[in-house]
């Protein structure tokens, strides 16, 4: 699963809504967006440090002319490297991080629920709000049938497609 930015905004009013909801925590109404705001950091930061990432896994690729083909796997290799979590296991560190928020944040008055219950919580709330990186990568391979996979123009393609389908599902980078 991946995280885009335009998600963001409404991933945060979910968890507070439904966490509020199910009695986990208390969030003044006045204070509400403030809690939302510290939410929206946490998943934006992770982002920054994703886009880190990306621009050296690329930088790298383009410097030892490695194959687009091969984007996974090195950007894997950079961000174990620098201890970042990826895909499930950076939504699975957002919630701790998001749990660990709610403990020192101003805007959240009281929080009732047991760790292990609104991270199950969270991780719904995510799954719900996410897509799927192997769907995405599904259909622009189904829609460059005609060209062979490592080429040039292939990887040129793919990356266009590839902005294509995200703008049509409203997922900006």
């Amino acid at each position: 699963m991946r995280l885009y930015r335009s998600q963001i905004p409404r991933i945060a009013e979910d968890i507070v809504e439904t966490l509020q909801l199910d009695g986990d925590i208390v969030v003044d109404p006045a204070h509400r967006k403030e809690a939302e705001d510290d939410l929206r950091a946490i998943m934006e930061e992770y982002l920054k440090q994703e886009s880190r990432i990306v621009q050296e896994t690329r930088e790298h690729m383009e410097a030892h002319n490695i194959t687009y083909d091969k984007f996974g796997k090195v950007k894997s290799e950079f961000a174990d490297e620098r201890g970042h979590p990826t895909g499930d296991d950076g939504i699975r560190w957002i919630c701790g991080q998001v749990l660990e928020g709610f403990m020192i944040s101003n805007h959240v008055d009281e929080v009732f629920g047991e760790d292990r219950t609104m991270k199950k919580t969270l991780m719904r709330i995510f799954r719900k709000h996410l897509i799927e990186e192997a769907e995405l990568d599904r259909e622009v391979r189904n829609r460059l049938k005609n060209l062979r996979p490592g080429t040039d123009k292939w990887e040129i393609e793919y990356r266009r497609v590839l902005n294509e389908v995200r703008g049509k599902r409203g997922l900006g980078t």
